[in-house]
């Protein structure tokens, strides 16, 4: 769970199908792409801070397992240069492919199938793509982190999560790590409010918890407690965090209108 300190990071939010983005993002940092699809040796390695599937395309999400698939074990042949973090919709859609039986069929899971966890009705159908998203799901970490010394860190995990919880390996931390408060649930409730924890719990450090999860319209920072899932699934852009040695940078690209946008009320983290 704890990174290589002589390699530097690129950490992506919430890629949701966005292939195009996704690459295009790599490239701008110095990545190159050839004409088969493989990533290229670079200086940094990449780490996916989950939920790469769902909400996107079927077309588009085929691709982006795909391109994640060759890439896992190519950049990985000798040392590892790409790390996955479990998200919440490749949990669910494992469920749902596996028949897991934690996973209650009732009309609203059936809907929500459909609805929010669209790879799932694609896995089903295509036999190849699945073993290969299967294979994915097996590779990922819940939680991983970076320590460069006593003054900077940065934790990783796809939801946010309260201190007691974060990076333990405990099946209930876990689960925390892996999706936070339910929004659907709590329709139009400040996240501030449904989750006062975030900042509750942020300190003035730098000592950073890094997460995604909660789609905004831009980066959201509170103290030591940063949300870099910018939305490119809704349109917005895709984001990633750039660490090197105790540096902490941000960049990302705008949606490439390569397909269509889904959509999105916000509930907007640190309104205050």
């Amino acid at each position: 769970m704890d990174l290589p300190l002589e390699d530097d990071y690129i950490v992506i939010g919430d890629v949701h199908g966005c292939i195009d983005e996704l690459k295009e993002l790599l490239i701008q940092n110095g990545f190159i792409i050839n004409t088969e699809g493989f990533i290229l040796s670079s200086s940094k390695s990449i780490i996916l801070l989950g939920d790469f599937i769902d909400k996107a395309s079927h077309p588009k999400i085929a691709e982006t397992i795909e391109f994640i698939y060759k890439n896992y074990y190519h950049l990985n042949r000798t040392k590892q240069q790409l790390y996955l973090i479990l998200g919440n919709h490749e949990d669910k859609v494992y469920k749902y492919i596996t028949n897991d039986p934690t996973l209650e069929i009732t009309p609203k899971t059936i809907r929500d199938k459909s609805k929010y966890y669209n790879t799932a009705e694609l896995l089903e159908k295509d036999s190849g793509l699945r073993e290969k998203f299967l294979k994915l799901y097996s590779e990922s970490s819940v939680w991983l982190r970076y320590s460069y010394s006593s003054q900077f860190s940065v934790t990783m995990t796809h939801s946010p999560c309260k201190k007691e919880y974060l990076a333990q390996n405990d099946t209930i931390s876990k689960k925390m790590m892996i999706k936070a408060v339910s929004r659907s649930k709590n329709f139009g409730v400040r996240l501030d409010i449904l989750m006062p924890f975030i900042h509750q719990e942020a300190e003035d450090n730098r000592h950073y918890h890094l997460f995604g999860h909660l789609s905004q319209p831009n980066i959201r920072k509170y103290k030591n407690r940063i949300c870099i899932d910018t939305s490119a699934i809704y349109g917005g852009s895709l984001t990633c965090a750039i660490i090197r040695k105790d540096e902490l940078l941000f960049d990302s690209v705008l949606f490439q209108n390569r397909q269509k946008p889904s959509s999105q009320v916000y509930n907007i983290l640190f309104d205050f």
